[in-house]
C-alpha cells in the first residue's frame, strides 16, 4: 500500500472556509434585499391615518433557524397595533395589509434573491 503525502492542505481548507465565508454574505445580502422590496410593498398597503404604522415597516436581521436563513418583515414597536388590523379583533373586522403586500411583492423578492 503506498502512503500519500498532501502538502499544503492547511491552505486548502483555509480558502474553502473563505468561500463559505463569502457565500454566506452574498446569501445575507441577497435576503436582506428580498425583505426590502417586501418592506415597501406593505408600506403601500398599510394604512395611513397617522403614518405610524408605515414608518414602523421594517426588516429584521437574517436569523437562522435549523439551517434554514430567513429575514422577518413587519411592523416594528412603534407599529404594534398592525396586527389587530391584519387579523381582526372580536369587535373589528380584519383589513389585511401585509398578506396583499407579500403577494404582490414575492416574485420580485425572488428575483432580487436569484439576481445575486
Amino acid at each position: 500500500m503506498a502512503n500519500l503525502e498532501l502538502e499544503g492542505i492547511e491552505n486548502l481548507i483555509a480558502e474553502v472556509e473563505k468561500l463559505g465565508a463569502k457565500g454566506a454574505r452574498i446569501e445575507n445580502k441577497a435576503l436582506r434585499e428580498a425583505g426590502e422590496v417586501v418592506r415597501e410593498a406593505i408600506k403601500q398597503e398599510a394604512p395611513r391615518k397617522t403614518g405610524t404604522l408605515k414608518k414602523s415597516i421594517e426588516v429584521s436581521r437574517v436569523k437562522n433557524k435549523d439551517g434554514a436563513k430567513y429575514v422577518e418583515v413587519g411592523p416594528g414597536k412603534e407599529g404594534w397595533y398592525g396586527k389587530f388590523l391584519e387579523f381582526g379583533t372580536v369587535k373589528m373586522k380584519a383589513k389585511p395589509f401585509m398578506a396583499p403586500g407579500y403577494e404582490k411583492s414575492k416574485e420580485k423578492a425572488m428575483e432580487e434573491i436569484e439576481k445575486n
